[in-house]
């Protein structure tokens, strides 16, 4: 199987990888040489543009940052695969561009599934990644092929915008507690708490997450090299926050803690890890 893989990210380099490595023929395409550079030395194929990544593709797979570039990459994408071909999108966006993105693709005769994932660079690169599906149950089954090799665990949670839907609500949670867990350590380091004692009675506790347990040294050392980074943070709490309103759903919670990602923009903090919240 060929696959057309578009965005070679912190996220998409790794998937692609893996991919690689289980014998998947990729075909990788970036605007960025040296990641395509990496994916050349992992033993994948590059191109020059997203038309050639796909023209002889299979599958097309995408994982890029905002819905705007979702949007922009179908435009080269969609006329330049074959009718009857599935794209796979696993970026993190939004439902209604999710569905706008399908209309497309139903257009050109193309099948869509919206896959964004869940565990972070760590997990993208361990193959870990948690797949959340939605669309044609048929296409997704043909898809777990692919999330496989990424993937220890795939949901399919209903059709087209349903994986997004439940992507959000994920990153509304993960949002909060990132803020959260900074506050928990600076009142804390305020009370004269040796950090590591803190976090190691906090994840026993009734007020564990996955947050504290999975970057609690982030905060201990305050190490905050970009893993999945705050402007991506602040982008996925404007989406959910954006979507709530279309639907008339209170978020109070998930747009104060939106602020907080707002504030370290400000400061300089966007291309920061999420965990320097604790900076501020």
């Amino acid at each position: 199987m060929t696959v057309g893989f578009v965005g070679l990210g912190r996220m998409g380099l790794p998937m692609a990888r893996n991919l690689v490595a289980d014998g998947v023929d990729v075909v990788g395409a970036d605007l960025d040489d040296e990641r395509k550079r990496a994916l050349a030395d992992a033993g994948g194929r590059t191109a020059d543009s997203i038309a050639d990544a796909v023209a002889d593709a299979d599958v097309a797979i995408t994982v890029l940052r905002t819905p705007e570039q979702v949007l922009g990459v179908a435009e080269a994408l969609l006329p330049a695969m074959d009718e009857g071909g599935l794209w796979i999108d696993m970026s993190s966006i939004d439902p209604l561009t999710s569905e706008s993105v399908a209309e497309l693709a139903a257009e050109e005769g193309i099948r869509s599934v919206d896959a964004p994932v869940s565990g972070g660079v760590s997990g993208a690169e361990a193959g870990t990644l948690s797949v959340i599906a939605g669309g044609d149950e048929d296409d997704v089954d043909e898809a777990r092929a692919l999330f496989e090799p990424m993937a220890e665990t795939v949901f399919h949670v209903g059709a087209t915008g349903a994986g997004q839907t439940v992507k959000l609500a994920n990153q509304l949670l993960v949002g909060a507690q990132t803020a959260l867990v900074a506050e928990a350590f600076r009142f804390g380091d305020a009370n004269g708490i040796d950090r590591e004692t803190l976090r190691d009675v906090l994840v026993e506790s009734a007020g564990s997450s996955w947050v504290l347990e999975t970057w609690g040294d982030r905060y201990i050392e305050e190490d905050h090299e970009p893993g999945f980074e705050i402007t991506l943070q602040h982008k996925d709490l404007r989406l959910m926050t954006e979507a709530a309103v279309e639907l008339d759903v209170p978020v109070p919670i998930g747009a104060a803690a939106m602020q907080k990602y707002v504030e370290a923009k400000r400061e300089g903090l966007a291309d920061r890890d999420v965990t320097a919240v604790f900076q501020l």
